[in-house]
C-alpha cells in the first residue's frame, strides 16, 4: 500500500502561506501560488484548532500550526523553524520526515 502526505490546513494557515509565498524574496508569481494555495485545499482537510495549553510561542503565528496538527492523531508538523517549537515528536524538520517516510 502506498501511503500519502494530506496537507492540514484551516484558514489561518491558507493567508499564512499566501502572505509568505507572496514575500519578494521568493519571486513566485500570483498565479503558481494560487495554483499552490488550489492543491492543499482540494488535497488536504480544512480542520479546526485544538488549544493547546500553557505554551508560548516566539512566534504567534506559529501557534496555529502546532494547534491544527494537535488535531489529528499520528499528523506531523514538518517545519525548517523547529526551534519555535516545542520539542515534540511529532514537530519533524523536513529532513526528518524524509527518514521517517523511507522507513
Amino acid at each position: 500500500m502506498q501511503e500519502r502526505i494530506v496537507p492540514l490546513y484551516n484558514d489561518e494557515i491558507l493567508e499564512e502561506y499566501k502572505s509568505v509565498l507572496s514575500r519578494p524574496k521568493f519571486h513566485l508569481n500570483h498565479s503558481l501560488i494560487e495554483t499552490v494555495i488550489k492543491a492543499i485545499i482540494t488535497d488536504g482537510l480544512n480542520i479546526d484548532r485544538t488549544p493547546a495549553a500553557d505554551i508560548e510561542f516566539p512566534d504567534p503565528k506559529d501557534l496555529v500550526f502546532y494547534e491544527v496538527a494537535l488535531s489529528v492523531e499520528d499528523s506531523y508538523l514538518i517545519t525548517g523553524n523547529i526551534r519555535h517549537f516545542p520539542v515534540k515528536p511529532f514537530v519533524v524538520t523536513p529532513a526528518e520526515m524524509v527518514r521517517i517516510l523511507e522507513d
